[in-house]
């Protein structure tokens, strides 16, 4: 999360790659934190099940999307992001990749955009 000052705010997490506890400090910079497994203060998926609209969470839910998708959503919704776009599949075929888009156009409104980009070389 980065601040209007375009200041990255520390934050604590589990990591899905390692599964050790991260102190992220930057973008792409974090450090373990050693003899921490866990962050008990991390917010789960199922915690957005309060704060987020019903359908999507549901949307969410249905793709498999993973927690920072969650709290991106959070955000968008939060302050008001709207015509902000998150991935919801992807997959390379031959020389083009597709997949469909989730839009987010007001606090209640979402829309899923199909996408294809050809790749050029």
């Amino acid at each position: 999360m980065i601040d209007d000052s375009d200041t990255v705010i520390v934050k604590y997490a589990e990591c899905n790659n390692c599964g050790a506890a991260h102190k992220i400090y930057d973008i792409c910079k974090s450090e373990i934190l050693v003899g921490r497994d866990e962050v008990k203060s991390q917010l789960s998926i199922q915690d957005f099940k309060f704060s987020l609209p019903t359908d999507l969470y549901d949307l969410l839910i249905h793709y498999k999307k993973d927690l920072p998708d969650f709290e991106m959503a959070q955000y968008v919704i939060d302050n008001g992001q709207w015509h902000a776009s998150m991935v919801l599949t992807r997959e390379e075929l031959d020389d083009h990749t597709q997949g469909k888009i989730l839009r987010f156009l007001s606090k209640e409104k979402f829309k899923i955009e199909s996408y294809t980009h050809r790749e050029t070389i």
